[in-house]
């Protein structure tokens, strides 16, 4: 019986190691910049926006507004990635505050009709970054 109790503690103990292994491997500090946008999703947002923007035919002020916040929050996401003393899950979770920042800004900005339409651009895009930073 002694032995049976043995073996478990064992296991268990081997599970707990495991355990903290993978926990202490996502926490892990990383040594290099991880970008946040591939080139091809620049060059996809900036062709958007640009038709956006002639589509909707939205005066000279509004423009120059959206341009100012997209191109802000669009450093900001970039720098989250750049600073290698966060962990892939603190940049998960500062690059959706910013998209959250970022959308609540658009918002006062942007007449309704475009604003759903980049909500809804911009959501499959953070769901395509989200899925690959998890990835990493």
């Amino acid at each position: 019986m002694i032995d049976m109790k043995f073996f478990l503690f064992g296991v268990c103990l081997f599970f707990s190691f495991v355990d903290m292994a993978g926990q202490s491997q996502s926490l892990e500090k990383r040594s290099d910049a991880i970008e946040i946008f591939k080139k091809e999703e620049v060059a996809y947002v900036e062709n958007w926006i640009a038709n956006l923007i002639t589509e909707a035919r939205l005066d000279e002020e509004t423009v120059s507004r959206f341009k100012i916040i997209t191109s802000f929050y669009g450093l900001k996401m970039k720098q989250i990635g750049e600073r290698k003393k966060l962990t892939k899950i603190e940049i998960i979770d500062q690059f959706n505050i910013l998209v959250k920042q970022q959308s609540k800004e658009l918002e006062q900005v942007l007449p309704t009709e475009q604003f759903q339409s980049f909500s809804k651009f911009y959501d499959k895009l953070s769901w395509s970054v989200n899925k690959r930073l998890n990835q990493l």
